[in-house]
């Protein structure tokens, strides 16, 4: 009969076969570890890794690494060029993968080679990293948000500032003080448009605080403030009734809807302003928008001259979206640009 030492050394015998990367299999749980043969297929698959993924192993064992991938949030990696680099060294790749129960999650795989001297296979390390991708996305989308808000920032002050540079030059000519009060006016709207400005920032583009608003008297304001190339432009309105708006962010968005005007329709331009059923128009009798360009003309950035900004069009349609209203353009009854602003409330 054999001793309790003979047990304890033939146990020890049968524990010292399981592999040492199969052990390491069964006792981490903190992430999903499994074994890829050398053409990638799955060959071991730890409680972790059904844990994480949802399949048991004997639904996961032969089936390829390429199983685990996301095909519909776009194209996976090269897995065949990953595979042969990572039998030299490890590799990583971060894709979304896809749960037995068909939700997804970001995932960070590391291959590495399995063997010392005869190439075995891999062993992965898979980690959900969900949380850290959301995270770095929304310091991008901050980054984005960041550096829009400067340029609008930077673009829409130098309307008001055109205003202040002519009333001062026409001050220095006539002494007149009328020409002070006015710039004392526009800073005072500078002052306004930034406070907005920086409330667009800290909580969105919404306009929480629309008030009735005269349309005419916005779309004169917003005339005075552009900086004409000559003074053959001109302006024609027909009556629209009062909205509910911002309406220093109403007068931004006629201000930079007339500087694409007067800067594309030449040194004579025509604009006109009226109404739509929900809503108001403005166009211009210059060479209008081509049709493949005239939803890319909203784009932040997008300028078809070179010396524009690309940033006005940008803030008409965040302006209009940010009171509910949708903005487009089409071609004007002159073969110009038409602008058409709907879903507008009527007020009074």
């Amino acid at each position: 009969m054999p001793s309790r030492l003979d047990e304890d050394r033939l146990q020890s015998d049968l524990h010292s076969e399981e592999s040492s990367s199969a052990r390491l299999l069964r006792g981490i749980t903190s992430h999903a570890i499994f074994e890829l043969d050398a053409d990638g297929r799955i060959v071991a698959w730890s409680p972790a890794a059904a844990s994480l993924y949802g399949y048991l192993i004997d639904e996961m064992v032969d089936r390829h690494l390429d199983v685990l991938f996301a095909d519909e949030e776009g194209p996976n990696p090269d897995l065949e060029a990953l595979l042969a680099e990572a039998r030299t060294g490890g590799q990583e790749i971060e894709h979304w993968n896809e749960r037995d129960d068909g939700s997804v999650f970001w995932a960070t795989l590391t291959l590495s080679p399995l063997g010392t001297e005869d190439f075995d296979g891999y062993v992965v390390v898979s980690e959900d990293t969900t949380v850290s991708k959301q995270y770095e996305q929304m310091l991008e989308r901050q980054n984005d948000r960041l550096k829009e808000f400067t340029d609008v920032i930077a673009h829409d002050l130098r309307n008001p500032l055109n205003v202040i540079d002519g009333r001062l030059e026409l001050f220095r000519e006539t002494r007149d003080d009328a020409h002070i009060d006015h710039v004392e006016e526009t800073i005072e709207r500078m002052e306004r448009l930034v406070d907005d400005l920086l409330r667009v920032a800290r909580q969105g583009n919404v306009v929480t605080d629309p008030a009735p608003t005269d349309l005419e008297a916005v779309v004169e304001r917003a005339w005075e403030g552009i900086p004409r190339l000559s003074d053959g432009a001109s302006l024609e309105y027909d009556p629209v009734g009062p909205v509910g708006a911002n309406s220093d962010r109403l007068c931004e968005l006629f201000e930079n809807l007339f500087r694409n005007a007067v800067e594309h329709g030449g040194t004579d331009v025509t604009v006109h302003v009226g109404p739509l059923d929900h809503g108001f128009f403005l166009e211009d009798d210059g060479p209008g928008i081509p049709p493949e360009h005239r939803e890319a003309v909203f784009d932040h950035g997008y300028s078809s001259v070179d010396d524009g900004s690309g940033y006005g069009l940008s803030v008409v349609r965040t302006i209009a979206n940010a009171h509910g209203w949708d903005v487009r353009t089409v071609e004007g009854e002159d073969g110009g640009a038409r602008f058409e602003v709907t879903g507008v409330e009527f007020v009074g």
